[in-house]
């Protein structure tokens, strides 16, 4: 399973083109290998003797609740993004992935850019590509990450204009170890701001006005974590990995799509293939629903993938359910309840935002934690 699939790019008019069809455009998109990261005077190396941060830590420095805007990428990708900003001031969009497994994860691009240390992997005494890194803080308004461990790859993803660089993936991913370190985070996407909250629970005040779903958070034998949430799709019940940082919408393999096809009439399907940065391009069926039920709300215009069975992105589970399906409501990821609780209408067939339906009081505040 994929653990980082998506990236940031600053113009918004050259996706509009790249959604078009690049065989009219000179435009591409382009994975960059990188720089031999080990061997570069000016990129400090640590041993594992002196330091090797665990792979799921970071500490986590702020009171019980905080609030803070999505980034401005949002409304060209509908992930769920923020704005984070390292120790010597330097600003990157960063994505709150549930789809992800590191606890944070970082490119060729943010170790250049800032000298991080870096701890390589290697095989037969040659560097991987991969390895781990320490960021000694990162700030997400006020809310603060110290000491943190990362997964780095020598690589980044571009945009080309006749083989030239015109926009660079900045992206670092927060990853499920360490968002489920909150007791809850709520995305809400009707006025764009996301709620951390570190020993308070979630009390809906108007809880008819809410779904909510069971998840699961699975750890693999090699140590990588996924959210699983149960939900209906076109009224069947479907185990889907949640992904917060993806703005598709429903991917599932070819077997699951045989269970729901007559559930959903008159959907056209065609050959395709999705870019997965990391991974790479994964051959696929693309559609679009024009009304896909998810859960008590109805999608519209919904993306579908159909991968085959045996496609690395779903051998491991039934599909992927990405926030085009939750991209103009709030979704609250209770991680004490194991619950998913989602916005639903109210009387006025309107969404209304989260701070106009949850209240201070039904909160237990802890004072602020020192680490």
């Amino acid at each position: 399973m994929s653990f980082i699939k998506k990236y940031v790019v600053g113009l918004a008019g050259l996706l509009v083109i790249l959604l078009m069809g690049c065989s009219r455009f000179p435009i591409g998109i382009a994975i960059i290998e990188s720089n031999k990261l080990s061997s570069r005077s000016d990129i400090p190396l640590y041993s594992q003797e002196t330091y090797q941060p665990g792979l799921n830590f970071a500490e986590i420095r702020q009171g019980d609740r905080y609030r803070v805007r999505y980034h401005s990428s949002f409304s060209q990708n509908r992930w769920m993004v923020v704005e984070g900003k390292l120790e010597n001031g330097k600003s990157y969009p960063v994505v709150l992935d549930t789809g992800a497994t590191p606890t944070l994860f970082v490119t060729d691009v943010h170790i250049t850019e800032n000298k991080l240390p870096i701890y390589p992997f290697s095989g037969d005494g040659e560097s991987v590509g991969w390895g781990l890194c320490y960021i000694p803080g990162l700030r997400v308004g006020d809310l603060k990450f110290g000491k943190v461990s990362c997964t780095y790859r020598e690589q980044h993803t571009e945009v080309q204009f006749l083989g030239l660089p015109v926009a660079t993936d900045k992206a670092i991913i927060a990853g499920l170890p360490l968002l489920r370190q909150f007791s809850y985070i709520a995305f809400d996407s009707v006025i764009q701001i996301v709620e951390f909250s570190l020993g308070g629970k979630f009390l809906p005040s108007e809880s008819a006005q809410w779904a909510h779903y069971k998840f699961e958070i699975v750890e693999d034998l090699a140590g990588n974590t996924f959210l699983f949430a149960t939900i209906p799709i076109a009224g069947l019940d479907m185990k889907l990995q949640l992904d917060t940082g993806s703005g598709r919408g429903l991917a599932v393999r070819t077997e699951l799509w045989n269970q729901l096809r007559n559930r959903i009439p008159k959907v056209k399907l065609k050959k395709d293939a999705e870019l997965y940065p990391y991974m790479g391009w994964f051959n696929c069926q693309k559609g679009r629903i024009a009304k896909l039920e998810v859960g008590d709300r109805t999608v519209q215009d919904a993306e579908l993938a159909v991968f085959p069975d045996d496609c690395p992105l779903v051998e491991d589970c039934q599909g992927l359910l990405g926030m085009q399906c939750f991209h103009d409501t709030v979704i609250v990821l209770d991680f004490e309840r194991n619950l998913m609780w989602v916005r639903n209408k109210s009387d006025n067939n309107k969404i209304l935002a989260l701070e106009n339906t949850y209240r201070e009081p039904a909160l237990n505040f802890q004072p602020e934690q020192k680490l």
